[in-house]
């Protein structure tokens, strides 16, 4: 696989039972995202950043291999995360493991699929008509 094929990772994960200081604290959230992006060996283009009133938090990072985001729920103690990456230039788990260390003590639930090229990703091929 090349750096950019069209095939790739795509991690979703729902986090629930984070603590209310720290699912609160959108530094905290921001700051390991970013670590884990340049532990993974990604390259970040830009973030789309919206704090949401009272609370709440969304965010994009546009990465030259794809995206990451975040939504944040703090009234549940909740977040949705996901990262999509193409090729084999970063390693993704590596952003998630970022921001679950961030969080402390929490539940999770983790879907990884395969994207694109099903040669590659083992995934079978549908053609639409």
């Amino acid at each position: 696989m090349s750096q950019y094929d069209f095939s790739g990772k795509h991690i979703m994960c729902d986090i629930t039972g984070v603590a209310e200081d720290v699912v609160l604290d959108n530094t905290r959230i921001l700051d390991s995202i970013a670590l884990g992006i340049t532990d993974s060996g990604a390259t970040l283009c830009g973030v789309q950043l919206k704090e949401f009133e009272p609370i709440g938090l969304a965010a994009v990072y546009i990465l030259s291999e794809s995206h990451v985001s975040v939504h944040t729920y703090p009234e549940l103690g909740a977040l949705f995360f996901d990262v999509f990456t193409c090729g084999d230039h970063c390693v993704p788990e590596r952003i998630l493991d970022a921001l679950l260390r961030a969080l402390g003590p929490c539940e999770y639930r983790v879907s990884v699929v395969g994207r694109g090229d099903p040669v590659t990703s083992g995934t079978p091929a549908r053609r639409s008509t």
